[in-house]
């Protein structure tokens, strides 16, 4: 069981994303991960992240309103690891498995959320101190689908809200 602080940049929507916001967003969650067998694990991951930004006019090129933009994103995945390379205290691996998104935005007086899927792949290092463990996981989400109808996703003809996380860990093993 552990947490996590991390950063997240939405590569598959990345011209609506730097239209509207500045930067990557900052994510922290919960993770809670078992054992299978020898060689094979499962994840659970719990994040929650916030951006600001501002709204945009739909120009060429898009040009900022004034109004304030904010957004939260919180992903749930689960993830079917495979240890692909363990020495002494190191371990590195890889996974892949279904996100679900719930996410809602705020321009001003208007506002909307939904909750979308897609999946992800993921490839992981630790290493164990003790009873702790320390390392990081960079994945990459894809939840196709999740918008373009409108607004500046739909000018930049972006649909899918997934994209580049990493998150660095550090967790308890219980026993």
């Amino acid at each position: 069981m552990g947490l996590g602080v991390g950063v997240f940049e939405m590569t598959n929507a990345a011209d609506s994303w730097d239209a509207v916001f500045d930067g990557p967003m900052t994510s922290f969650g919960l993770y809670l991960e078992v054992g299978l067998a020898r060689r094979w694990l499962a994840t659970l991951a719990a994040d929650w992240g916030t951006a600001d930004g501002e709204q945009v006019l739909l120009t060429d090129p898009p040009q900022p309103t004034g109004v304030d933009v904010s957004l939260d994103y919180e992903p749930i995945h689960l993830t079917l690891g495979w240890v692909a390379w363990a020495r002494e205290r190191w371990r590195l691996h890889l996974g892949l498995g279904p996100t679900v998104v719930r996410w809602s935005e705020a321009a001003g007086p208007r506002s909307r959320s939904a909750t979308d899927y897609g999946g992800h792949a993921l490839v992981g290092l630790r290493r164990e101190v003790g009873r702790f463990s320390l390392g990081g996981d960079l994945r990459w989400s894809a939840i196709p689908d999740a918008v373009g109808d409108g607004g500046v996703s739909e000018y930049f003809g972006e649909d899918d809200i997934g994209g580049l996380g990493l998150t660095l860990l550090g967790a308890y093993r219980l026993r």
